[in-house]
């Protein structure tokens, strides 16, 4: 992977780059790897639904506090950074509580940013990255799923994340905006905000696994996902950024391996000690998946990525790092204040 990342890269050496919801998981870790491996300069703009400003900052990372939805307001930054990843979202456990939320944060701040990108046609616009999700597909077909396989969409948090993809995509066709889709499976990893109560799975194993608490386990278990580590999502969407291989398509953002909420719970019991217990209840409405996973095997061939990280690593590697801690946090010595 280092090699297919050190081949493309010279393009965003040391650009300035715009991170939606980089205050996020994904986004705060994609945005310290832009600035540590390429140098870049970050302007991070996120309105704090999903996680809250760190007291301080890493050099070359600058935070716009605001709603994405009205990109009117952010039409300097829009000018200034040539690069644009859209990470800002509505979560999929917050999702149909308000639809109509849903389809504006979700989609609709998609379209107007990309409207405006057709409008204004900024002369240094290099790329606009959309994060997709693996939650499209529904109840795969096939499995590992591809791109070619139809969605299936089973919630709110799908439908619109495939609208905004599909907003992408036609207007690289009719406009000829570089557009690029990347769908997320399940990422996990270190700095995961296990305080917000919808973080995923694996957080809340941790902290309950820290605390000496039960790990609870929804239904029998064997429901399975494609968990993706942190470090190889971010690694593989800014190849699928600076690659002209991938302007205009959708890249599937995954391993191809099925683990089972009984596998994550036998592997933090092992990292914690035989003393945690493990706890079958009755299965949630949202638990509407059996199995899941996504073929890499477009992102491969196309782009040159594979993932790195084995899952039982990945898995260590979240606990000895730290699950807890923002991808952004930094010492006091290295405090400077966010901008206006």
């Amino acid at each position: 992977m280092q090699f297919a990342l050190d081949k493309e890269c010279k393009a965003i050496h040391g650009q300035r780059v715009l991170v939606t919801g980089g205050l996020g998981f994904c986004g705060s870790n994609l945005t310290r790897f832009l600035v540590e491996r390429f140098d870049c300069r970050v302007t991070v703009i996120d309105d704090c639904s999903n996680a809250s400003l760190p007291d301080a900052l890493p050099r070359n990372v600058d935070v716009v506090i605001g709603d994405i939805r009205d990109p009117a307001k952010f039409e300097t930054h829009l000018r200034a950074n040539p690069w644009i990843f859209h990470l800002a979202c509505r979560t999929i456990l917050t999702c149909g509580t308000d639809p109509e939320s849903d389809l504006t944060v979700n989609a609709m701040s998609t379209l107007r940013l990309l409207e405006w990108l057709r409008r204004e046609q900024p002369a240094a616009l290099q790329r606009f990255l959309y994060t997709s999700s693996t939650s499209i597909y529904g109840n795969c077909r096939h499995l590992p799923a591809d791109e070619l396989d139809p969605p299936h969409i089973l919630n709110h948090y799908a439908a619109t994340k495939y609208l905004g993809e599909q907003y992408a995509l036609l207007y690289h066709m009719a406009y000829g905006l570089p557009t690029v889709c990347v769908r997320y499976s399940n990422v996990y990893g270190p700095g995961q905000t296990t305080s917000n109560p919808y973080c995923g799975v694996i957080g809340k194993f941790l902290d309950a696994a820290a605390a000496g608490q039960v790990l609870t386990v929804h239904g029998d278990g064997e429901q399975t996902r494609d968990y993706t580590y942190i470090d190889d999502v971010v690694e593989a969407t800014v190849l699928a950024a600076v690659s002209p291989k991938a302007i205009g398509d959708v890249f599937n953002i995954g391993t191809g391996v099925e683990t089972s909420v009984n596998t994550i719970a036998a592997e933090i019991r092992g990292l914690f000690g035989e003393g945690i217990r493990i706890e079958h209840v009755d299965r949630r409405d949202i638990d509407n998946i059996r199995r899941r996973a996504l073929s890499p095997e477009k992102i491969r061939t196309r782009l040159g990525w594979t993932p790195q990280v084995r899952f039982r690593d990945g898995i260590r590697r979240t606990v000895d790092e730290g699950w807890r801690a923002s991808a952004l946090s930094v010492s006091p010595a290295s405090r400077r204040p966010p901008a206006a």
